[in-house]
């Protein structure tokens, strides 16, 4: 894929932020197994039971958003993404009230936010296409960043060129990422490296 970067767009739990969210503990309250996706194992459920769960899937998360930390390379990346003319947005299968909250807690802004409610949710390509249609960048002109298979398979299907950020949680997945990246901090060499080789001066 060839072209400059104009948008970087992020996964939030486990990239930008980290939070005491235990998804385990959440699958067997809700399903009873931790074998489940966790809104794909809500959508198969009936509309008053569906809409029961969600409730407590929403005070669960809203409890780990409360008592979550930045990652300290947010910051830098940010600025470094500013400094560069570079949108920045986040696609999540989070609930827009917990990204909200977070951002409130942790004074972050986006130039987009994609959340559950906004469109289909990761690995659907839906959620990305409409981060960059808000934000007027083609999907060739982004990256997307995440922790997760589901990411990257979203990324793709989009048609963006995609990085997978190792972490604590999730080792690397071999998910045909575009690039593999230990720290935040490496989208600068990379997106540096893409934007000077199509012309443009990255700082």
């Amino acid at each position: 894929m060839t072209g400059t970067v104009k948008a970087v767009l992020f996964d939030l739990d486990g990239v930008i932020i980290n939070s005491p969210l235990d998804l385990g503990a959440i699958k067997r309250e809700l399903f009873g197994d931790e074998n489940v996706y966790i809104i794909e194992g809500l959508d198969s459920l009936p509309d008053n039971e569906k809409s029961e769960k969600e409730k407590i899937l929403l005070e669960r998360e809203l409890q780990a958003a409360s008592n979550s930390t930045v990652n300290p390379d947010a910051e830098k990346i940010f600025s470094w993404l500013e400094v560069n003319g570079l949108s920045r947005g986040i696609v999540t299968r989070n609930s827009r009230d917990v990204v909200n909250v977070i951002c409130k807690l942790h004074g972050l802004e986006f130039d987009v936010v994609v959340a559950r409610e906004d469109a289909p949710p990761k690995p659907a390509k839906e959620s990305v296409l409409t981060a960059c249609k808000e934000l007027g960048v083609t999907p060739e002109e982004t990256i997307m960043v995440g922790d997760y298979a589901f990411d990257i398979e979203a990324g793709h299907l989009a048609g963006c060129r995609t990085a997978f950020l190792e972490t604590e949680d999730y080792a690397h997945l071999e998910s045909g990422e575009d690039f593999w990246i230990k720290s935040l901090i490496e989208l600068i060499g990379i997106v540096g490296k893409i934007n000077s080789g199509s012309g443009v001066i990255s700082k």
